[in-house]
């Protein structure tokens, strides 16, 4: 019988200070959001640009998350819906930027009129600003840039650590409505 290896923790994730550090560099308000929402929420990047104003509920401290699939064995487009809670503090930072971005000529229903290669190249950005090069072991990955995933694992991971089930995590994360 093989010996058992130990599992390293290969640290591919962000630190609570690393993450509080990313939103302390940014220089407005939707950076900041960018950030803070995945944290929160563990949102894909599509998610999170696929956004609506109206998808938000702020009485309610949610978000409906609408994302579009191709179903494999007929090819039918059909719609998956959840529903995100969100902390208030993030939603008082929605309100801060929805108030900073009438500013810009945008009159759109989307909250962040912008592509998920925008999205990476702001991660990058922050990332350097906020002294974080490298995500991750070497040894596991190639690809250790900052990136939005990143705060999807750093989510998960954090859930974990503070007691939630993986069983739960996941009904989080695949919830349909």
């Amino acid at each position: 019988m093989a010996p058992i290896t130990p599992i390293h923790d290969i640290k591919g994730y962000l630190s609570l200070e690393q993450v509080e550090r990313l939103i302390s560099v940014t220089s407005n308000p939707r950076d900041a959001l960018l950030v803070r929402i995945p944290w929160r929420t563990g949102m894909r990047v599509s998610e999170l640009i696929g956004i609506r104003i109206q998808d938000i509920d702020f009485e309610g401290r949610a978000i409906l998350i609408k994302i579009q699939k191709q179903r494999k064995g007929d090819g039918k487009m059909v719609e998956r819906r959840r529903l995100v809670p969100i902390d208030q503090g993030t939603l008082d930072m929605v309100k801060e930027y929805l108030e900073w971005r009438k500013q810009f000529p945008y009159k759109g229903d989307l909250l962040f009129p912008i592509t998920r290669q925008r999205v990476d190249q702001i991660y990058w950005k922050l990332g350097r600003r906020a002294g974080i090069k490298e995500i991750g072991a070497p040894a596991v990955s190639k690809h250790r840039k900052l990136h939005p995933h990143v705060l999807r694992h750093s989510f998960a991971i954090h859930c974990i650590k503070r007691g939630m089930t993986i069983e739960r995590l996941q009904k989080n994360f695949h919830e349909r409505r």
